[in-house]
């Protein structure tokens, strides 16, 4: 009976059958195999010095959830093998590379991304000032009088409508050049104006100034000649004049706590950190590079000798009316200047049909 338990009890510590059962058969009990060492069962019982050292760290252990595990790893486990110092400065050289590779293509990423930014913010630039031309000239169309001066202001609309609308769609913007126009026009004005408290006149700030009162803010109705003083700008002397501003102390402390300076990301943290960031952007920095050198808002333009030539190739003549919202689009040129660029090719003029063409082929 004490050899069954023997031999359970050593199942259950890890340690495999044959095994088990060898030291059962000895006549070995838990209690015995506690007092034995590694030396005597190598030498008294025939066990292989592995199995030997295994045997004795799991009956000293005591049972175990994971003592066959531990068993297992004692006797097949391989032994390590000691890195060479050039195997581990290559390695160390392999992750300097790799974070080096990353920190370029974060970089590169972030040159795209700025230069993308730049061709954005210099079509803006150019609609702002197209949008604002425009609305000189409605207003100049409202309050002309002749008509053969409303056809040229007409007449330049078309063109600078035309010129608003090619950057409004290189920007990818919603609605139309024209309802910003409205907005600008009719809205805008309307939140800046000033109503007159006697006889409801608008007034506009910026012509409205009393004279006699340079010091504070205050206005005069041309009308009525009534003088009277900005709601806002009473409201912010009474601040200025009570104290009723809010004053803070340079020694008082945050009123929230200050978080500590995190520690210094390890290699798989900037590394992870890198990659994360680069995902986000749904593509890599060549992708991006790539996307903003092809993109028509930096270099998509075509120069004007090429369209001149890829016209006259397609049709051999160029005509204002026919050719020129063509050339606005395509060159980015103002239409105004059209008839110069014409000159400046050496094109030859027909007056009769209007047509542009080369002199070998007028």
């Amino acid at each position: 009976m004490a050899k069954k338990d023997t031999y359970l009890a050593l199942l259950r510590r890890g340690i495999d059958e044959t095994t088990a059962m060898q030291l059962a058969d000895a006549g070995l009990k838990i209690g015995d195999l506690k007092k034995i060492d590694k030396t005597k069962l190598i030498e008294n019982y025939g066990l292989k010095p592995d199995i030997a050292e295994g045997v004795v760290d799991i009956v000293s252990a005591g049972p175990q959830s994971h003592g066959k595990e531990r068993y297992l790893s004692k006797v097949l486990a391989p032994e390590r093998k000691k890195v060479s110092k050039i195997e581990e400065l290559k390695f160390q050289r392999q992750q300097k590379d790799i974070l080096a590779d990353l920190a370029e293509q974060k970089e590169r990423l972030k040159l795209a991304k700025i230069e993308s930014f730049r061709a954005k913010k210099l079509v803006m630039n150019r609609l702002g000032k197209t949008i604002e031309l425009i609305v000189k000239l409605e207003n100049n169309l409202y309050d002309e009088g002749k008509d053969d001066q409303k056809v040229k202001i007409r007449d330049q609309l078309e063109t600078r409508g035309l010129e608003a609308a090619r950057d409004h769609e290189l920007l990818d913007l919603e609605g139309t050049p024209q309802d910003v126009v409205d907005f600008r026009r009719k809205v805008v004005p309307s939140l800046i104006f000033h109503a007159c408290p006697e006889c409801g006149d608008e007034l506009d700030p910026r012509s409205a100034r009393n004279p006699d009162d340079r010091e504070n803010w205050s206005f005069i109705c041309w009308e009525c000649e009534h003088v009277f003083t900005a709601g806002l700008s009473t409201i912010i002397d009474s601040k200025l004049s009570n104290g009723g501003l809010i004053t803070t102390s340079p020694d008082a402390p945050p009123r929230n706590p200050v978080p500590s300076k995190p520690a210094t990301k390890t290699f798989d943290a900037l590394n992870q950190l890198i990659r994360e960031d680069l995902a986000k952007t749904g593509a890599t920095a060549d992708e991006v590079a790539k996307a903003a050198e092809e993109s028509i808002l930096a270099s998509g333009l075509m120069s004007i000798n090429d369209w001149i030539d890829q016209t006259l190739a397609a049709k051999s003549y160029i005509q204002a009316q026919e050719d020129r919202e063509d050339f606005i689009l395509r060159t980015g040129a103002g239409a105004t200047k059209f008839n110069k660029w014409m000159k400046k090719a050496g094109l030859y003029f027909n007056k009769q049909t209007g047509r542009w063409t080369r002199w070998e082929d007028r």
